[in-house]
């Protein structure tokens, strides 16, 4: 393995561990010993990695059955199907 390998998996490491203990950024660097501006390079640089190798995902158009609720200002309650055409009308009239 080269250096380069070892020295990007010992930053994502690190930065996985400041990830998941919730302390600062400044506060990580502090305790491992490197400058703000190594991890901030490393971090951009690891983002960049996973978002690269990102996948679609499927997203459900399904309809759902649920009925929307509109509470105008003046207490008129409006139950209407989940239409959108529908209910942006039904917000206009107010």
């Amino acid at each position: 393995m080269n250096n380069l390998q070892e020295k990007r998996d010992r930053m994502l490491s690190m930065i996985t561990d400041w990830h998941q203990s919730g302390k600062s950024k400044k506060a990580c660097c502090a305790e491992n010993g490197i400058k703000e501006a190594t991890f901030y390079y490393w971090f951009s640089r690891i983002k960049e990695t996973d978002t690269a190798g990102c996948s679609f995902i499927t997203i459900d158009k399904a309809p759902r059955n649920g009925d929307v609720e509109i509470i105008y200002p003046n207490g008129v309650r409006i139950k209407a199907e989940n239409d959108l055409a529908l209910l942006s009308q039904l917000i206009r009239l107010y």
